[in-house]
């Protein structure tokens, strides 16, 4: 892999550490063989994978194995996604570079796509030249096209079903009533569409890894909106989704842990409102594709986005949580026990940086904690746990609900149980490199997973750490450190650790 930057040698390894989030953890990580070498990258999907003013998953996802030393090639037989009418900043070209490396933008994927169409069971459109995976791959079945790819797939993501679903049987009366038809359709395995799909793959390459993507949360649409849509879709068909990817040895990625609002009790499953598009509440924004790329690629069991930053364990920041105490002012209300902050209601804990610790050119905060009551009284949608970290010019605020990490005051970030949370969460200022396509702004981590990217500063600026308890309840914040560098976090799974493009 060609990078800029400063590269070292490669030394491959697993990290170890467990990793607990969205209920994905070390044991529950990919089936296959992790490998730094993706070989041939497919992607088959709609809208969704084609990208709908926004770029898609797969750009975020380009992100993460450059991060960290992912070799790969796309392959496809389209190239680009839809132009965003007013909102071209948003679009990404063939061929832009991001920290040295290119993203081709092909895959096999067009908006409107139906599983039946890719499968090759029914024809209704001219949608990818009328073409289907048969015809892509070269197979006996395939008619003359000029639309074949010139390469054997080595890993295949998929991503089907949203239009079978919410377009085709979402307006035949509803989602409930054809839900048994619908699921058969798609998975059964005397000629369900992704059988034949996944089938069609081994034929050419029986070595193919193949990753299944559920199907995606969607907002409050016009249609399909109601309580009972979203639990058949989310949980009953992705149920067979995943026992599919089980029964073919493929790998199976539950995206809707990162994407459903916790708090929203009147139609459980809804996707969170900005992670959507605001306009057809269906395809994902920016931040819905970052998420939705940490998701795949911490299941496939790769390390989360580094953002061209050297990696750093907290244990080996500045300052921890009993030297940030005894410096600090406005004890009142909090106490330490061991590395413990245990914050009384309404308790806050300030500190400022040291005379001579230049923080001008980057800064790191890292905390770990667990609250609320995982919304058995009602979830509460207010100010828990405010961490603020700034060094005068670039100031940071991180809010902890009970049901979502938020960026300043109400912007999600990922939407958790917080009461469940075993994962320390990372903020830290990055310079970028606009012209890589590094965002500059602040990174926020939940793990290892970039869960915030380019995030713009809070106000008012503030030289300094701050943590508030703005709750009425004690609560205890297992672990805080303070540093004076720009760091990602430490990895868990499998990267080339020393291959790491620092940007100067």
């Amino acid at each position: 892999m060609f990078q800029r930057g400063v590269i070292r040698l490669a030394v491959l390894g697993v990290i170890a550490e467990a990793c607990i989030c969205s209920g994905i953890s070390k044991e529950t990580r990919s089936p296959m063989k992790l490998s730094p070498e993706l070989g041939h990258v497919l992607y088959i999907g709609d809208s969704i994978t084609h990208g709908y003013e926004a770029p898609s998953y797969r750009w975020a996802l380009h992100k993460i194995f450059v991060d960290n030393g992912i070799k790969y090639d796309e392959i496809g037989i389209e190239v680009g996604n839809n132009t965003a009418v007013g909102n071209k900043s948003e679009l990404i070209e063939r061929g832009t570079t991001y920290l040295g490396m290119p993203f081709q933008n092909k895959h096999a994927a067009m908006s409107s796509q139906r599983a039946y169409e890719t499968s090759g069971r029914k024809h209704t459109s001219q949608r990818l030249g009328g073409t289907d995976i048969f015809d892509w791959l070269k197979l006996p079945q395939a008619d003359k096209t000029d639309r074949q790819l010139n390469e054997k797939p080595d890993t295949c993501f998929i991503l089907l079903g949203t239009n079978d679903t919410l377009s085709d049987y979402g307006r035949r009366g509803g989602i409930a009533k054809s839900i048994s038809e619908v699921s058969k359709a798609l998975t059964s395995s005397k000629g369900g569409d992704l059988p034949v799909i996944i089938d069609a793959l081994r034929k050419v390459n029986p070595k193919v890894r193949v990753v299944l993507l559920s199907i995606p949360a969607w907002g409050e649409t016009p249609i399909n909106n109601t309580a009972e849509d979203y639990k058949c879709v989310l949980q009953n068909l992705n149920k067979q989704y995943a026992s599919l990817a089980k029964k073919k040895k493929a790998i199976y990625v539950d995206l809707n842990e990162g994407l459903v609002d916790k708090t929203c009790e009147e139609t459980p499953g809804r996707a969170v409102a900005s992670f959507v598009n605001p306009k057809d509440k269906l395809h994902p924004t920016l931040q819905g594709d970052l998420i939705m790329a940490g998701l795949i690629a911490r299941t496939m069991g790769y390390a989360g986005r580094s953002a061209g930053l050297p990696r750093k364990a907290s244990a080996k920041f500045d300052r921890s949580a009993s030297m940030l105490f005894e410096e600090a002012k406005g004890k009142e209300g909090v106490t330490l026990n061991g590395e413990r902050l245990v914050m009384n209601g309404g308790s806050k804990l300030e500190n400022v940086w040291p005379d001579g610790v230049d923080v001008s050119k980057g800064f790191s905060v890292q905390v770990k904690v667990a609250l609320g009551n995982g919304g058995k009284e009602g979830w509460q949608n207010t100010e828990a746990l405010v961490l603020t970290v700034g060094n005068g010019q670039h100031t940071a605020r991180l809010v902890f609900k009970e049901g979502a990490i938020c960026w300043d005051k109400d912007t999600v970030l990922y939407p958790i149980d917080m009461s469940a949370n075993k994962e320390a969460i990372r903020v830290t200022w990055v310079k970028g490199n606009p012209a890589e396509h590094l965002d500059p702004g602040f990174y926020v981590w939940l793990g290892d997973m970039c869960i915030g990217e380019g995030l713009p500063d809070s106000t008012p600026a503030l030289n300094g750490m701050t943590i508030e308890n703005a709750s009425n309840e004690a609560v205890t914040v297992e672990s805080v450190a303070l540093d004076g560098t720009s760091s990602a976090p430490a990895p868990v799974g499998l990267v080339e650790e020393e291959k790491i493009v620092e940007v100067k």
